[in-house]
């Protein structure tokens, strides 16, 4: 036998037994004694005297004792032996409080036998909880990317916890036990039953149990220490063992040549093919456009051997303005794994790209100018449907109005910005709009260098514009990145033959990367990310002075591939799970619309309220831990969906198991108990056990009950005495 208390602090209580007693004494101190001679005729007799102090004695003790009840009631007082018989859940048994943590990840629906982990472990939750006693709560927990609360707080309620677990279907991401389990352990603390336990089902898989993070693990088992009653943690794997009858074929993420596009440009969207076994995999991809397949892209691919993968690559043009979603899903033969079938991505069609050319050295001649190149590789005279709207301002002209609308700005050779003017290109940064920056001899080094979005220092200038002496080359063997990448293919890139006679000496900031060099090895592009926006600067203007890249082949592809790059950094379209969704609404729609609906992967529907800040508005959504597609109905005009897609964890392809030796290491220093027989695990927790606890506050309330039906008694008693006393004299 052994016992204790739950909230030990409680126990301060007892000081207010001797509450009694120092009302008596101080009642004794204000009441002098004054002798007076007709009152010994009112004097009680000896036995009465007697019987009325025997009276406050008791009254006051009683009143101690209540006292004294009450706050050993409040401290929760139990003791643990043996449970009788059929206890655990039988009614001698006390009563617990559980958290069932439920794997969320998309592994949670592979097929096995017919079957899946997810349906076998939501199979025994509900039994498990039809076994409860009425005076059980039930908290349940979904354990994904990011964890759920499906029942909490606790319940004490059979049929709606039934009820939940019956609704809650397959996750499509990852898993994270180990924060799941710190927030059981959190649910907990404001749970008052003498037993708790916390059980984990899940199908076994290595990744969700986080083994290589040694640190959290420890916080685990701190925290669990630092409650009042440290429940026991116990974990059941579904399905772990039993080998997929089929392999699985996982598609990754998507990637596509441009994230913007204009009417009737090519896009290339490219993703790989996994098999993660058993055996070989063979199948068919094809390519889906808002959900529509797209004619004639069905591509085979494999056999493709287990732990192989094989790269896809589609090729498509998009007619219609606006969001579009694109998608690679996988058709025909056997998977063990469906959730991971199918992958997708936003994109964005725009009639006309807006572009600001900002020109720092205006022509007298045509095609004398900075920007008169870049204005004809853009948008062509006598082209009735360009893909660029380009806008063209001197230096001396251009004001903040002047970035409104705009998509991407360029400088070329601009001498300095006014500080009115280097804020203006801050917003327009902030507000997701790229830059590109083509220095040249009118720059101004310190008033550029100083700007916090540039993403290279400017040195010196090397060679002399105009000398018609070549000093370098553009070498493309040093291309990299998803812009310059594909113009240093083949044996003679036509870039390679662009001759340099003047160029800046760039020393690239933190954070930024080369994407192009010159033969020389001097940096030629510059890129670095700035919030939602990207920054390209080049060490050449782009103008016939400083070389012949105007005139090369290569430069209105070029140009052009710059240009839709870096306008498609304005919004994030895809997103990891948890990372919240902003989107701007341009135009701002009506102001009697207060909300706008939101379908997420699981095909519920969400209402987002409208933020409106100025004469701008825009919706955001924090709720992104499911993996997959987000479509948010757009207010006319202009109509349509905008699209976002959360992306999910790589690791869910892969089926390995926690291994022994690592359930041991977890399991060290504290009561986990990987249990790989569901039902051994029911009939452990049902079974009697030594050293069950049981509370004794319930007597405790009875006899403080009790007290105060003898302080009644007494205090009525006492009134009566000094009555007949009086009268009797």
């Amino acid at each position: 036998m052994s016992g204790g208390v739950l909230n030990a602090a409680m126990l301060l209580g007892l000081l207010g037994a001797a509450v009694p007693v120092v009302i008596h004494l101080l009642n004794r101190r204000r009441e002098p004694v004054v002798d007076w001679g007709a009152m010994q005729f009112l004097d009680l007799g000896q036995r009465d005297r007697q019987r009325l102090r025997l009276t406050e004695l008791l009254l006051m003790l009683a009143r101690m004792a209540l006292l004294a009840l009450v706050a050993l009631a409040l401290a929760r007082p139990f003791w643990s032996g043996a449970s009788a018989v059929g206890g655990g859940f039988g009614t001698s048994a006390p009563p617990r409080d559980v958290v069932l943590v439920i794997d969320g990840s998309a592994s949670m629906g592979r097929t096995l036998k017919g079957s899946t982990p997810h349906d076998l472990a939501i199979q025994w939750a509900r039994t498990f909880v039809t076994r409860l006693r009425p005076g059980d709560s039930v908290a349940v927990l979904v354990a994904g990317d990011r964890v759920r609360g499906l029942v909490d707080p606790p319940r004490f309620d059979q049929a709606k916890i039934d009820a939940a677990l019956a609704g809650l279907k397959t996750g499509r991401g990852a898993s994270d036990l180990p924060t799941a389990l710190a927030e059981a352990f959190r649910i907990l603390e404001r749970t008052g039953n003498p037993r708790r336990d916390v059980i984990v089902l899940t199908d076994g898989q290595r990744f969700a149990w986080r083994p290589g993070e040694s640190g959290r693990w420890a916080l685990l088992r701190d925290l669990r220490g630092r409650l009042p009653v440290p429940p026991r943690v116990w974990s059941i794997p579904f399905g772990a063992g039993i080998a997929s009858e089929a392999p699985n074929g996982s598609v990754g993420p998507l990637s596509v040549s441009r994230p913007l596009v204009t009417p009737g440009l090519p896009v290339v969207v490219s993703t790989t093919l996994a098999n993660a076994g058993p055996g070989p995999l063979t199948r068919t991809a094809e390519l889906l456009v808002d959900g529509r397949l797209v004619p004639g892209t069905g591509q085979a691919a494999g056999p493709i051997p287990a732990g192989g993968k094989t790269r896809l690559s589609f090729r498509t043009t998009l007619a219609t303005p606006g969001a579009h979603l694109l998608a690679v899903r996988l058709v025909g033969g056997d998977d063990a794994l469906a959730a991971d079938d199918e992958s997708a991505i936003p994109i964005e069609v725009a009639s006309a790209l807006p572009v600001l050319l900002v020109d720092g050295e205006p022509g007298l001649e045509p095609l004398d100018g900075e920007t008169d190149f870049l204005r004809a590789a853009l948008a062509p005279t006598g082209d009735d449907t360009p893909l660029v709207q380009a806008q063209t301002v001197t230096l001396d002209t251009m004001t903040p109005d002047s970035l409104k609308g705009q998509r991407v700005a360029v400088l070329a050779n601009v001498e300095r910005l006014s500080p009115e003017q280097a804020a203006a290109v801050g917003r327009f940064l902030n507000a997701g709009g790229g830059l590109l920056v083509a220095p040249g001899d009118r720059t101004d080094l310190d008033a550029f260098n100083t700007q916090p979005w540039i993403p290279a220092r400017l040195g010196d200038l090397k060679g002399e514009p105009g000398s018609r002496t070549t000093l370098a080359h553009p070498a493309p063997r040093t291309f990299a990145g998803p812009v310059m990448g594909p113009f240093g293919q083949g044996e003679t890139p036509p870039l390679a033959e662009a001759n340099l006679f003047a160029y800046r000496l760039l020393t690239p900031a933190p954070g930024a990367s080369v994407s192009a060099r010159f033969d020389t090895g001097d940096p030629w592009v510059v890129e670095r990310p700035q919030g939602q926006a990207r920054v390209i600067l080049l060490a050449t203007p782009l103008d016939a002075e400083t070389g012949t890249l105007p005139v090369n082949p290569d430069f209105v592809p070029l140009v052009h591939e710059w240009i839709f790059h870096l306008a498609g950094g304005r919004e994030p379209r895809t997103l990891h799970p948890g990372e919240p969704w902003v989107l701007d609404l341009d135009p701002s729609p009506p102001v009697d619309l207060a909300a706008l609906a939101l379908q997420t992967p699981a095909g519920t529907t969400v209402s987002l309220p409208i933020i409106r800040a100025g004469g701008s508005a825009r919706v955001r959504f924090d709720d992104t831990n499911e993996a997959g597609v987000y479509r948010l109905t757009l207010p006319d005009p202009p109509g349509g969906f905008a699209f976002a897609s959360v992306v999910a964890d790589g690791h869910e392809a892969d089926p390995s198991p926690l291994e022994p030796a690592e359930a041991a290491t977890l399991a060290k220093g504290w009561p986990l108990v990987f249990e790989p027989n569901p039902a051994r695990l029911t009939s452990r927790l049902l079974e009697a056990e030594h050293g069950a606890r049981h509370e004794a506050w319930r007597g405790l309330i009875l006899a403080a009950l009790a007290g105060l039906c003898l302080e009644v008694y007494l205090t009525r008693r006492l009134v009566r005495s000094q009555g007949v006393g009086h009268n009797g004299a």
